[in-house]
């Protein structure tokens, strides 16, 4: 009971309530909205940033984070936020945030670049970044796989992925004098660029260089399945068994080399062929417009003589036509008899025979064998002849020999064996061959000692002569002089008139007039035989 107070005391305070429950004050509502505004323009920032990406180049020459451009067709995209080292040092890193609208564009095919002043392949790029600096160039595609990291290109692509066209990739033993950016051609027009080019492993595949050329629509649909192509770079020097050839293309080409395409001559287009199709390049226009046969076949040669000049790719001919050509010239050692031999093995293409009346035998048929056997058994050989004094280089020749002893082919060996004959030059090696076995010491001896005698002959003979000048002479000398006087003699005596010729003319009237007596005498005889018993006064 609370104590009463005195009349003119002042009326008691009010006792405090003590609420226990806790209140939140306006006061946190501000920081509170604040917090919920950066969430939501946070949200917002980040659902409207697209990718950010990271490129390898390998220097960071006129980037800068916060201030290089990301830029397609020369709009920008990008920016580049940040520059970082490669773990092992050997690289750059260039951290891009790129524009939201381009995410979907952004894949494994993807491309990126640095935009800088460039002199490649006879033209000028990158100009305008004299004065605003570099940047990063970006070709966007919609094809492959959404990807953030990327390995960036050292030098501009020469086609983006919007460019209207076809890419092929051509086959080639060596790159030659091309390059990244080669023109392609087409009638001496260019119609495209060589945009990269790929180093074959001989453990892969037969090896070589697959070179990958862009052709600009419309003219890639001028590239059929029969198409083909070319290096028409510099300067062609061909060395072989058909003398010297040189060929040349235009003046763009022998400095900056090319590739050049068409149909060979005669042949009509084939069917259109889809992008990435492989054609092998041929080393000249006249290899590729050659006339080429699908059906091969191999036979194997021997030759006894050397066979220096001869290389893969030397002509087989007949007559002066070509029917083949050589494919390999290798070397064996048979281990058993410790003898070399070299096999010359050849591709004859038997559709460049043409057989009035009948179709050529296929492969591997018993007409095919006949035929040959026919054809060898008439003199068909083999033989090797120098094709140019200039590069000594041979060729294999076919040609009849019907006068060279009857040879077989040798069906039983793989490829088989066609017969050959040696060249005049390896007749001649063999006739030197069996002149050295010849005793030339033993010979020369004997034709020592033969002209030692004649060499003494000789000196008995001037002996001789000299006495016969000497003694002789003189005797001969007065003998003809005597027959000369004999001969003044007679000719005296029978010169007309000489009176021995008139005794003559006497004896010889004399004589006739005797003979005539005779003659009457005969007459009368014959005609009175009696005459000789009787006598001529007693005819009756």
């Amino acid at each position: 009971m609370a104590a009463e107070l005195p009349p003119d005391s002042p009326e008691p305070l009010p006792e405090a309530v003590v609420d226990s429950r806790r209140r939140l004050s306006l006061v946190w509502l501000i920081p509170l909205v604040a917090i919920l505004a950066a969430g939501w323009l946070g949200y917002r920032t980040q659902a409207q940033q697209g990718p950010l990406v990271s490129i390898s180049f390998q220097t960071a020459e006129g980037l800068e984070a916060g201030k290089t451009r990301v830029r397609y067709k020369d709009v920008e995209v990008g920016q580049v936020e940040a520059i970082e080292l490669s773990r092992d040092l050997s690289k750059v890193v260039v951290r891009a945030r790129l524009a939201r609208q381009v995410d979907s564009f952004v894949t494994d095919q993807t491309r990126f670049w640095v935009v800088r002043p460039r002199f490649s392949g006879g033209q000028v790029s990158g100009l305008s970044t004299l004065v605003g600096g570099a940047y990063i160039g970006v070709d966007l595609t919609d094809k492959g796989q959404p990807a953030r990291a990327f390995e960036g290109l050292e030098t501009p692509p020469l086609v983006t992925a919007n460019d209207p066209g076809s890419i092929f990739t051509l086959h080639a033993e060596r790159l030659g004098s091309l390059s990244v950016g080669s023109p392609v051609r087409f009638r001496d027009i260019e119609v495209g660029r060589v945009v990269a080019y790929t180093l074959l492993e001989p453990e892969t595949g037969p090896g070589g260089v697959d070179i990958q050329v862009f052709i600009h629509a419309p003219h890639d649909a001028k590239v059929r399945a029969n198409t083909r192509f070319w290096n028409a770079s510099g300067i062609g020097l061909i060395l072989d068994a058909n003398g010297v050839r040189l060929s040349t293309e235009s003046v763009t080409s022998l400095l900056q080399g090319g590739i050049s395409y068409g149909l060979p001559p005669g042949l009509a287009p084939g069917p259109q062929v889809a992008d990435d199709t492989v054609f092998e390049l041929f080393p000249n226009q006249q290899a590729a417009e050659e006339e080429r046969y699908a059906h091969r076949e191999t036979w194997q040669l021997e030759f006894a003589g050397s066979v220096r000049g001869l290389n893969a790719g030397a002509p087989v001919e007949f007559r002066g036509i070509r029917v083949g050509e050589v494919r390999e010239v290798s070397l064996e050692l048979d281990a058993a008899t410790r003898q070399t031999r070299i096999p010359v093995l050849v591709e004859i293409e038997p559709e460049r025979l043409h057989m009035s009346g009948e179709a050529v035998p296929g492969p591997d048929t018993d007409t095919k064998h006949q035929l040959w056997d026919q054809l060898v058994a008439n003199g068909l050989r083999a033989q090797l002849k120098t094709g140019s004094l200039i590069t000594g280089a041979l060729y294999v020749d076919l040609d009849f020999y019907p006068d060279d002893p009857p040879q077989q082919i040798a069906w039983e060996q793989t490829p088989p064996q066609l017969p050959t004959v040696p060249t005049p030059l390896d007749e001649l090696r063999g006739l030197l061959t069996r002149l050295s076995r010849l005793p030339l010491d033993r010979m020369g001896e004997d034709l020592g000692r033969s002209l030692s005698a004649l060499r003494d002959t000789l000196e008995q003979t001037r002996v001789v002569l000299q006495r016969l000048d000497g003694e002789t002479a003189p005797e001969l000398n007065r003998t003809l002089a005597q027959t000369r006087q004999t001969l003044e003699s007679m000719q005296k005596l029978l010169t007309p008139g000489s009176p021995l010729q008139s005794e003559a003319q006497r004896v010889l009237a004399e004589l006739g007039a005797a003979a005539r007596s005779i003659r009457v005498m005969a007459d009368y005889l014959e005609r009175h035989p009696e005459a000789l018993i009787r006598g001529k006064g007693a005819n009756p």
